[in-house]
């Protein structure tokens, strides 16, 4: 019986590396995966995901994350401005504090959602999370690619 219960341990990180990986979250996927694979070497969609991943951090995917969560906004206020405005919002935000250095490129997949109205009050906040509370606020998801932030529709999410 013992058996059983590591295998469900094993099931449940290998579905929270999937969601990081579905979310974005390149190295939190691979650190969940990489447990998995130590553990059990032949799992098939371990092996692809790892594949996969390894071929985002390569090209620089990963990278990317950890550059805009190393941006801390002392301050973020919008009310009652359409996602399109809060992303923009953000990328002057984010150039003014780093010098320039920075700029975030955000992408909104659907139309619909760039209308959706949001209401939001950070301080201190990595960019990043930043990111995620206005995704969620609008109803989207983030999603990390190799170039750019991806605002995706929760509702039409049937692609990762």
């Amino acid at each position: 019986m013992p058996e059983a219960g590591a295998n469900d341990d094993l099931q449940a990180l290998f579905q929270m590396g999937r969601a990081a990986y579905y979310k974005g979250d390149m190295e939190m996927a691979y650190q969940l995966l990489k447990q998995v694979e130590a553990k059990q070497p032949n799992h098939y969609e371990t092996k692809v995901l790892l594949a996969q991943i390894r071929t985002h951090m390569k090209t620089g995917t990963g990278s990317l994350k950890k550059t805009y969560s190393g941006v801390t906004l002392a301050k973020i206020e919008f009310v009652d401005v359409s996602l399109e405005e809060a992303v923009e919002g953000l990328r002057g935000l984010c150039k003014t504090s780093t010098e320039g250095k920075v700029m975030p490129n955000i992408i909104i997949k659907d139309a619909e959602l760039k209308a959706k109205t949001l209401s939001l009050q950070l301080n201190n906040i990595p960019l990043t999370e930043a990111i995620e509370y206005i995704a969620r606020v609008a109803g989207a998801r983030a999603v990390y690619e190799q170039h750019a932030v991806m605002l995706v529709s929760l509702a039409g999410s049937g692609t990762p």
